[in-house]
Order: C-alpha cells, then structure tokens, then sequence
C-alpha cells in the first residue's frame, strides 16, 4: 500500500487542480488531479516520466516538455483527469547517466544505443508506483495518453483497467527526429510522424494548435474543441456596417485561414455571414475541403441555392431552432442538407450549448468558428472557446466590433493564456489558449 502524505489546491495558468504528494523508496511523485475522479471510470490519465531538460528548460531533443504541456491544456478543457508525474528521469537512469548518454547521441549513437553502451536497458522505468497511486485516488478504469505500448501493458499488468489509449503525438523537428525514430523503430512507440510545416515555413506557429486538434479528436468530450477565427481592423471592427461582408486580411492570412480548415471536423458559418456575400464563403474552394461545413440558421433563411449547399463533399449540417418551419426543413434536406433541430434560447436563436452538444455524436470533435460579431460575442461569452487565432489587419474602419459585452461588469475579463503575435504579410497575428476566470 502507498499513502498520500499531503495534498494541496494548486491553482495553474491551465485550470485549477489538486496536488498529491506521494513519496517511495526516498522518491517524491506527484499526482495532479482535475476534479472529481474517486469511483470514477475511464478517466483521462497521463503517467508522465521527469524530464528536468525538456519539462523545466524546454529541451529540443525530446518530446517530453510539449507532451506535458499538451497534458495540462487538455486537463484544463475537461472536467476530471490525472496527471501522475513520476521521478523517473533519463527513463530510469538518472539525470547525471541521461546527460551522458546525451554526449553519446552527439557522438552519432541513437538514444537505445546510448543507454545500453552505459550499462542500462533501453528502458528502466517501473509503473508500478503510478498503479499504486492511480489505487488510492480510487480510479476504476483510465484511458491512457500516450504513444507507449509498453505503459499499458505494464499499468495492466499491475492491475490497472485501461480501457483505451490516447495518443498524443506531439511536434517533431531537426532536433528531436532521429530520437523519436528511435522510439518508433526499437521501442515501438506508435507515432504517425505527420507531415508538418518546416519550422522557417510562415505558418509553422501554428502547429502546436494542429497537435491539439489531433488530442482533442481522440477524446470524449461534452463539446467540441472549438477554434476561433476571424480578422478584424485595428480599431477592433471586423465590417464596415450591418450589412456588409466581413473584414478580410491579406493574403498570408487567407492562407492561413485555408490550412487550418481542413484540420478540424466542422467549420461554423452564421447564416447571416453567407447573406451578407462574404467573400470568404463565397470565394472558397468548397469541394477542396475536408471540414464538414456547420450552418448557424435559427430560422432556416439560407437560400437552396447556396453554394455551401451546391458544392461540398459531405452535407452540410444546418443547426437550426424546434420551432423552425417543417416545410423548410424538409426542402433543404432534399437539398441534402442534415437539419438538427435543437431548443431555442431567451432570444429565439439556437441555443448554442445544446447545439454544440449535439455534434460530437455527428463526428464533430474539432470545430473551427468563423464569424460575424454576435457569433464571436456569443461563443465567448458562453465559455465555448478553447483557442483564438485573431487576425489584426493594418486599417481603421469604425464600424461592428468583432465582440461586444461579454463580460459582467465585475467579472474577470477573458484572457488569451500565453498570447503570442507573428507577423504574417502586412498582418499581426494573434494566438493562443482562451482562459476563462
């Protein structure tokens, strides 16, 4: 039997979350634990080894640090989960070993290789103690992220359910690919290595998003992850007046917005956007598109003859009020399109929340989000929002502001955690995790 020696509240930039302290052997492991978990099955676990180098100085020669904060975003976004952080650095070797097998790596030796030239197995790590810990916090079953085969056995083996995996397959680069083919090859790690943009490509800061999206897709969640697009002037306007198209950015811009489409399952567009004739709806390349096209319509005003109707791959799914009319929606169904009715909220319009509740049984895990302002104020203002790729174009409009009274006065205004800028052609863009007080 192992004991919890203390526990604390640990309140982080990614959530709020318990903090145990278990100790063996003359080793301190933490469990950090999001919600309620005692009793529970199939909760989300991340048994993650130290990696003083890559969780502390971000190191580049593993995938250890992003793999951890990957964890702690997607532990952010649900409602219970465990992080179990053994002290298990270098794989079992030590810190003082793992350095040295470094300078081995240098000398052209992969990282197997390297720990066995000094005395040790390829991996030395025992999960027993996280099994252990996983017994007093009172899990029933898990579901394991990671890419290690051998972490589910070895949980399994000490008598932990696993009742599925969850990859997690993080950013490879220059630095790290020969150790992570290392991994794959004589370790079997089941990792895709998917094409990525090179790192001195413009829109290679973005990637991390893409790792995310591919985390969020494999999970079960009430709501889908929900990306936030939209470019807006300097002045905070994202359209000249009511009735005109949205802002639209520079080239580079559109560029981006084009990538980032086809990683997500859905791609939601009011209908007011495509009455307005925006010219990002209008212009795209439909039939190039991998995304399933979501269609915001509480009164079923979208045209027959809509090109989103016309001209893409898979239906169109058009969200859309109970009280809508049944003659209308049987017209645009015999178009082709799937109409979900749902209940209508205090003004008469889709109640989002039950919208979105109603997608991940369609297939829609990731869902990127585009538009007009009282689309955006109102995703916000309901905490639908997981991340914000905001375009701010160089020209000053003075017409509607992308968001408006989202927060109470005295309420804790929303924060982009991390919020980074990058350049792109005459634009600034703007990115990150949204953190809700």
């Amino acid at each position: 039997m192992i004991k919890n020696l203390v526990k604390t509240r640990l309140p982080t930039g990614f959530g709020d979350f318990s903090l145990y302290l278990y100790a063996e052997h003359g080793k301190e492991h933490l469990a950090l634990v999001k919600g309620e978990i005692r009793d529970k099955s199939e909760i989300p676990v991340r048994v993650h080894s130290e990696c003083l180098t890559g969780d502390v100085f971000g190191s580049r020669r593993c995938d250890c640090g992003d793999q951890l904060r990957h964890t702690l975003q997607y532990l952010g976004r649900i409602e219970a989960g465990i992080l179990i952080y053994l002290r298990q650095e270098g794989r079992g070797i030590g810190l003082f070993k793992k350095m040295e097998a470094y300078n081995l790596q240098d000398q052209g030796m992969d990282t197997v290789e390297a720990n066995i030239h000094l005395g040790h197995q390829a991996d030395e790590r025992d999960y027993g103690i996280a099994a252990r810990m996983l017994r007093d916090l009172g899990v029933q079953s898990i579901r394991l992220i990671t890419n290690n085969p051998h972490k589910v056995e070895a949980l399994q083996a000490y008598g932990i359910h696993v009742a599925t995996r969850i990859p997690i397959e993080v950013g490879h680069h220059q630095e790290n690919l020969g150790y992570l083919r290392s991994k794959a090859e004589r370790m079997a790690h089941l990792l895709s290595f998917r094409l990525r943009m090179p790192e001195d490509h413009p829109l290679a800061f973005v990637e991390p998003l893409i790792d995310q999206l591919m985390l969020a897709r494999t999970a079960e969640h009430e709501f889908p992850f929900v990306t936030l697009t939209y470019t807006q002037s300097m002045d905070g306007s994202i359209a000249a007046g009511s009735e005109t198209p949205l802002v639209s950015g520079s080239q580079q811009s559109l560029t981006l917005t084009d990538y980032l489409r086809p990683h997500h399952d859905g791609l939601l567009v009011s209908v007011d956007s495509l009455l307005a004739g925006d010219p990002a709806l209008t212009g795209r390349q439909c039939e190039g598109d991998d995304a399933r096209y979501v269609i915001l319509d509480s009164h079923l005003r979208i045209p027959t003859d809509a090109r989103l109707l016309q001209q893409v791959k898979s239906a169109p799914i058009i969200l859309t009020t109970s009280g809508a009319d049944p003659a209308r929606r049987a017209l645009l169904a015999g178009q082709g399109a799937e109409i979900v009715p749902v209940i209508a909220d205090a003004e008469g319009c889709v109640d989002l929340r039950q919208a979105l509740a109603a997608l991940p049984a369609m297939g829609i895990r990731t869902l990127m989000v585009e538009g007009g302002g009282k689309i955006i104020s109102t995703f916000l203002k309901e905490h639908l929002v997981n991340y914000c790729v905001i375009t701010i174009t160089p020209r000053i409009i003075g017409g509607v502001k992308a968001i408006d009274g989202i927060s109470a006065p005295g309420e804790t205004p929303l924060t982009v955690s991390g919020c980074q800028y990058q350049p792109l052609g005459s634009d600034l863009i703007a990115y990150g995790p949204v953190q809700y007080g």
